[in-house]
């Protein structure tokens, strides 16, 4: 086992060698923008017939990315305007077809792709790192989404202060955004920012875009933008955003009848740009209230399962705490949910103080937060730290390190790593290439052991060929008090190749917009080199179809080694011990944008000393934009020699708008393993960007199988939250 590891990491750095070597760095061209200055922007209505919008510079050099690479396609037109304070978007999409236009959605973030409705999205990298930027998403009902975007990926957790409005028209739809330079990030005195511009017709499932319109080319990294010149002499004020926010809540824990408890609470977040790109911010009774609850999940496996962060000011500037190669559900340094969370309650934050940025090619974030004492899980008040910082390096690459400092359990622990990235979209000209490596040791209060982690990556992200690799170590005695590691103790290596053809002859090539051939190897060995668990994932047959239906069929061999007796379900306990079994899945969705869209997954086959059947079933319907209804359903039977369980997952969302500003959002959760019925009632009014009303409210019943009553209520909460944004 020894020999194979040592074989492993030689082959690895060969192939680093050779790989960088033939690495071809030619640049390709890009369109240029001209942004045009203007002493009063355009009224914002979703219209471009504002006197200002006239003196834009249009541009149509739009080309297809999907389905057919670099063909003309419906006419798009682009333009830029800026006055002392904000940026201007306007974008025209003609449609030759204009009533199929989809625009079924208005609630803020609601498509994480932002393929679901006919959309825009606009990649903004003002500081030409080329590495990070930002993301403003907008669709035909003027539902908006905002992030940030880095490489192949991009994430919604940013939540920035801008505007947009949206217009269905006779011949197809237009849409304008307004971007405060207080909400941005940037450089000053650049030659130019980086720009790039997609859209994405639904019902054809095509992408058109300005820059970067090969099929390998990723719109969210930024290294394929296109050239945004001419703003200079931006004013940005003081720097200064202040907000305060006012609470009135009022609960009862049904179980204690001690009535109803009332509350008044307040706090404020200030944050100040100490640089167009650095900025500081400081938050008080720091409150989550409007933060959306997590979904309840079925768990299979002996580990713990990963939720992400939802909450707004553990977001901002999350970006950057991005470290190492290993994926977050694997292993995370730095997780932010252990604090303020804590068994499943929400632990009070009495400050939090935090600094995030660039300065120069230099990124960094800063975190320092305090949590108030909590008697009921044994807590003390608690300070928690962590730090991020990584230096750019050649066109797309980066080195950093990362520290971090506390436990939830308040035991003493330290966390320090580092990490080297080499990144590239230039690979054999034009191709997407990464290797990367990392390691971080843990001080903690573990007396002996191996207390380090460390792991490294190839991979090669393209669209014909997605081949990836990869090598992790964590150490028994690894424990890091503010990061994620479900599963120490183990070396994991894995191997995944994905083929996929896109058919363009005959009748496939009419009906199959590309198929997905993938092979999947995972094994994890303890630090003693035996093997624990040994997963191989077949696809042989996987396509999408031209019209956006998706079907999969894959089987999946398994051997897992149980190191301990593993209670699956309430008492049914599978002997430790190794298992083999094979298990075949079969997946099924309709396309996203239709009004009525479904999907079923089905897994069935052997399930260690026995047989398991799970099904889930999504149902979502969808009326202008004005409702949507979503349900979720996740059934599982479990027929094994020691018991047989059943575990079911129903979710239910209703959600209602007036407009994009305006929105009831209900989402109704029971599973049978707790008997707990949820409901999470949020109304979200946006008065103007930055200031909102929240009325949250939240109730759960337990089923008791009393016929009298069915369900019990436990505890009810009710909140009024009012938060303003002031920008002097």
């Amino acid at each position: 086992m020894h020999r194979l590891r040592r074989f492993i990491v030689e082959r690895y750095f060969l192939f680093l060698g050779l790989s960088v070597l033939i690495i071809n760095s030619v640049a390709a061209q890009s369109p240029t923008v001209r942004a045009v200055r203007v002493d009063r922007g355009p009224k914002l209505d979703g219209l471009l017939e504002d006197e200002a919008w006239k003196r834009a510079v249009p541009v149509t050099d739009f080309r297809m990315v999907f389905p057919q690479e670099g063909e003309p396609s419906e006419r798009t037109e682009l333009r830029v305007l800026y006055d002392a304070t904000n940026l201007y978007i306007g974008v025209y999409c003609y449609d030759s077809e204009p009533a199929k236009i989809c625009a079924n959605n208005m609630a803020h973030d609601a498509d994480d792709e932002g393929e679901e409705d006919d959309t825009i999205k606009v990649l903004l990298d003002p500081f030409l790192d080329k590495r990070n930027a930002f993301i403003f998403i907008v669709n035909g009902r003027g539902a908006r989404s905002e992030g940030l975007a880095y490489g192949e990926h991009s994430s919604l957790d940013w939540d920035g202060i801008w505007d947009a409005r949206s217009q269905l028209l006779a011949d197809g739809w237009s849409t304008e955004i307004k971007i405060p330079f207080k909400t941005i990030s940037f450089k000053p005195d650049l030659p130019y920012w980086g720009i790039n511009v997609e859209r994405i017709i639904a019902r054809k499932q095509e992408t058109i875009r300005l820059s970067g319109v090969r099929k390998d080319n990723f719109f969210n990294n930024p290294a394929e933008a296109a050239r945004l010149e001419g703003i200079s002499d931006l004013k940005l004020g003081t720097g200064i955003t202040f907000r305060p926010y006012g609470a009135a809540r009022a609960g009862e824990n049904h179980l204690q009848l001690e009535g109803p408890d009332y509350q008044w609470d307040g706090g404020f977040d200030i944050y100040k740009n100490f640089t167009p790109n650095f900025v500081g911010a400081f938050s008080y009774n720091t409150d989550f209230a409007e933060t959306e609850v997590d979904e309840r999940r079925i768990n299979l496996t002996r580990f713990p399962l990963y939720f992400p962060e939802k909450r707004t000011f553990f977001l901002e500037g999350s970006e950057i705490f991005r470290f190492g190669t290993a994926s977050t559900e694997s292993f995370s340094p730095f997780f932010s949910r252990r604090i303020g969370l804590y068994r499943g309650q929400q632990v009070p934050v009495v400050f939090g103080g935090k600094v995030f940025g660039r300065l120069g090619g230099t990124n960094l974030t800063f975190l320092d937060v305090m949590t108030d004492q909590y008697l009921n899980l044994g807590l003390s008040r608690q300070n928690f730290f962590a730090g991020r910082v990584y230096q750019n390096i050649l066109a797309e690459s980066k080195i950093g390190t990362i520290f971090t400092y506390g436990s939830p359990t308040g035991e003493r622990n330290i966390l320090a790593g580092f990490d080297l990235i080499y990144q590239t979209s230039r690979f054999r000209g034009n191709q997407n290439f990464l290797i990367g490596g990392w390691y971080v040791y843990n001080w903690n209060s573990i007396p002996k052991g191996h207390h380090q982690a460390f792991g490294f990556k190839i991979d090669y992200p393209n669209d014909l060929w997605d081949i990836v690799t990869s090598y992790s170590y964590y150490g028994d005695a690894m424990d890091p008090g503010l990061g994620f590691l479900p599963r120490k103790n183990v070396q994991a290596y894995s191997f995944g190749v994905n083929y996929m053809p896109r058919p363009e002859k005959g009748l496939i090539g009419r009906l199959v917009r590309k198929f997905f051939y993938s092979l999947r190897l995972s094994f994890y060995w303890d630090l003693e080199g035996r093997l624990e668990t040994r997963t191989i994932s077949l696809s042989p047959l996987r396509f999408q179809t031209e019209s956006g239906e998706h079907f999969e069929f894959s089987i999946v061999p398994k051997r897992d080694v149980l190191p301990y007796d593993f209670e699956v379900a309430e008492g049914v306990i599978i002997p430790k011990g190794g298992y083999n079994f094979t298990n075949l899945n079969f997946e099924f969705s309709t396309a996203s944008y239709r009004p009525v869209s479904l999907g079923v997954e089905h897994s069935f086959g052997e399930f260690y000393s026995g047989r398991l059947h799970e099904t889930q079933v999504s149902l979502n319907l969808k009326w202008r934009g004005y409702a949507s209804l979503s349900f979720e359903a996740d059934l599982v039977r479990g027929n094994l020699p020691q018991g047989k369980f059943d575990e079911n997952v129903y979710q239910l969302k209703a959600d209602f708008f007036l407009s994009p500003r305006f929105g009831l959002m209900n989402y109704f959760q029971y599973d049978d393993v707790s008997k707990e019925l949820g409901l999470n009632m949020r109304l979200r009014w946006e008065i103007t960007p930055g200031n909102v009303i929240y009325i949250v409210y939240n109730k759960n019943w337990e089923r008791r199988f009393d016929p009298a009553s069915r369900f019990i209520p436990l505890e009810e909460r009710a909140v009024l939250k009012i938060q303003f944004s002031i920008r002097p």
